[in-house]
């Protein structure tokens, strides 16, 4: 063989291998993949999730996890592109994030809604709540106006009616004179022992160990909570994907229903297929 057809056969080679990784490549990312940004949860927010995850990759869909701390990330990684969905608000949180960004972010898909829980270890009803009690309260906009309402509806404080999601600027009554302490919402559980009432998120109270069980107080669940239904959102330009909608289908599944209403124990209710809570 000359030197030139060497050369040729070699290449020819080279070109073969490269073919056969390629369509090696192209075989193990078949399925379309689509990255979801959530909050640090925990053990049993990760089995929610593989649920998901299963259900998704039956329909050809594979789903990345991006954990986020903070509130304010998730909806900034989607318009960045960072993400392509999350899955972490509810209808008035998004509402308002669109308002003052100015973003496009649209809700795709109905999750749950969990009960406002009143929590305290030093009484066991809001009537032993002493005037001037301190409250611990979060210090991010989307807990801290869920706690207010949860407070308002069991009666220990009137905020204006006028705005959807309060702050502590809204409360417009205040009879036991309760002092606010802001705080981070990872925080909230740790200070139970030093103060008179907390509304920890259910993620935290499991997280810590606790049992939502241990709350002095549940606000009764209904329509008019709509508002505080949780989504999965998405930026407009992919609410009409194909990926987006095998997310929405992996999550509003029987299996993931069931385990949230009778395995998750952490308080929150499957939604979507709920007419109770449709609009």
């Amino acid at each position: 063989m000359t030197k030139t057809a060497k050369i040729i056969a070699a290449a020819i080679v080279l070109l073969g291998v490269g073919y056969l990784s390629f369509g090696g490549h192209e075989k193990a990312s078949s399925n379309e993949t689509v990255t979801v940004g959530i909050m640090a949860g925990d053990k049993k927010t990760d089995e929610q999730w593989d649920l998901i995850k299963k259900n998704a990759k039956k329909e050809g869909l594979d789903i990345k996890l991006k954990t986020f701390t903070d509130y304010t990330q998730p909806n900034a990684a989607l318009t960045s592109g960072d993400i392509d969905a999350n899955a972490f608000q509810h209808y008035i949180f998004l509402n308002d994030w669109n308002k003052t960004h100015k973003s496009d972010i649209v809700p795709v898909g109905d999750t749950t809604l969990s009960s406002g829980r009143l929590y305290s270890d030093k009484h066991k009803s809001l009537d032993e709540i002493p005037n001037g009690g301190t409250v611990a309260i979060s210090n991010t906009k989307i807990t801290q106006g869920r706690t207010l309402l949860t407070l308002q509806a069991a009666g220990l404080i009137k905020v204006d009616d006028k705005v959807k999601d309060p702050t502590l600027k809204d409360v417009v009554d205040n009879p036991k004179n309760l002092q606010f302490k802001e705080l981070g919402t990872d925080q909230l559980v740790r200070v139970l022992p030093e103060v008179d009432l907390a509304s920890p998120d259910s993620s935290f109270i499991v997280g810590a160990g606790r049992s939502i069980k241990d709350a002095i107080w549940v606000r009764p669940l209904d329509k008019s909570q709509h508002d505080g239904v949780n989504i999965i959102a998405t930026t407009k330009k992919k609410a009409k994907s194909s990926a987006i909608k095998k997310l929405v289908k992996a999550y509003q599944s029987d299996n993931v229903k069931d385990f949230i209403d009778n395995k998750a124990n952490t308080g929150a209710i499957a939604v979507w297929d709920d007419p109770a809570f449709k609009k």
